[in-house]
């Protein structure tokens, strides 16, 4: 069994391929890229540039953005399935904000919502058809750096933190769940094994992600500076409650600049968690937050 990893180059690609090359000596896994000096060519908005490596069996383990993912599979389904006859299963990302997202005023999100719920029903579509397994795995507020990478949620809010020197929070501030790059390898990996395993038994499945710790904003914050170094300026940061209601009214002229930055700041008064714990899938310890894990 062969594994074929798309959008590697990302944060969580990267993670899983040094996770996977740590754990496993059996399956070999082909990295493929629009860059060819990362892996294999592959430029998965035109699936002509995919090509079978050799004739064994495969699954898929997708990272990239779910809907070129899906135009992928659909190119190939409807107008050349032999380079599916021997995809074996399908484990791909997708996002919360597939739920999460759906009902913001602003078109951006909802339109990103519709997006992902569209690719997913795409992909568990033709899987059914295949009678393949088909994991989706949608993971909320990864986090976690590699090499030079970095995530877009805590990494940003550790830049405020050491930037400025008051943060204001709403004092009831909404629930989060936030995943380490290395827990997602870890779902997704005890996936693909299950996968692998399972044989003949088909399983789709849609699986909202979260990590082992359920944490509101102000808490998050409080974590974040108990794990930094004490010279670093985001131990310096103080931060203030204010009610609910200043704190929008606050942030409402934000909306005029950018809705999509109005949304995301109004959110934190949102409860986004209750998902599906990373530890209660893989069976290993839970984790705390934030997880320091580096194998750089």
């Amino acid at each position: 069994m062969n594994i074929y990893l798309f959008g590697k180059t990302s944060l969580s690609g990267e993670v899983f391929y040094k996770y996977f090359n740590l754990k496993q000596k059996k399956y070999k896994i082909y990295s493929f890229s629009r860059d060819e000096k990362k892996g294999y060519k592959i430029d998965l908005s035109n699936p002509n540039s995919f090509s079978v490596i050799n004739n064994e069996e495969f699954i898929i383990i997708s990272f990239a953005p779910i809907w070129y993912l899906a135009d992928f599979l659909n190119y190939f389904f409807y107008q050349d399935n032999s380079c599916l006859k021997n995809l074996r299963g399908i484990v791909a990302c997708s996002s919360t904000s597939a739920i999460t997202k759906r009902f913001e005023f602003n078109s951006f999100d909802k339109n990103l919502a519709k997006k992902l719920l569209l690719s997913e029903k795409i992909i568990m579509s033709i899987t059914e058809k295949l009678n393949i397994n088909c994991q989706i795995i949608r993971p909320t507020m990864i986090y976690g750096s590699f090499k030079e990478m970095q995530d877009n949620n805590i990494s940003r809010i550790l830049y405020f933190m050491r930037h400025l020197k008051i943060v204001l929070l709403p004092s009831n501030s909404g629930f989060r769940q936030p995943i380490h790059a290395y827990q997602l390898a870890e779902v997704v990996y005890f996936l693909m094994m299950k996968s692998i395993k399972a044989n003949t038994k088909v399983n789709n499945n849609l699986i909202n992600l979260g990590g082992d710790v359920i944490l509101n904003y102000h808490e998050i914050i409080k974590s974040l500076k108990n794990s930094v170094g004490k010279d670093d300026n985001a131990r310096k940061c103080l931060i203030i409650k204010i009610p609910n209601r200043f704190f929008l009214t606050l942030i409402l002229p934000v909306m005029i600049i950018s809705p999509k930055s109005f949304a995301a700041l109004s959110r934190i008064c949102s409860n986004l968690s209750g998902f599906e714990k990373a530890s209660k899938i893989t069976g290993n310890k839970p984790r705390s937050f934030p997880f320091l894990k580096d194998f750089n």
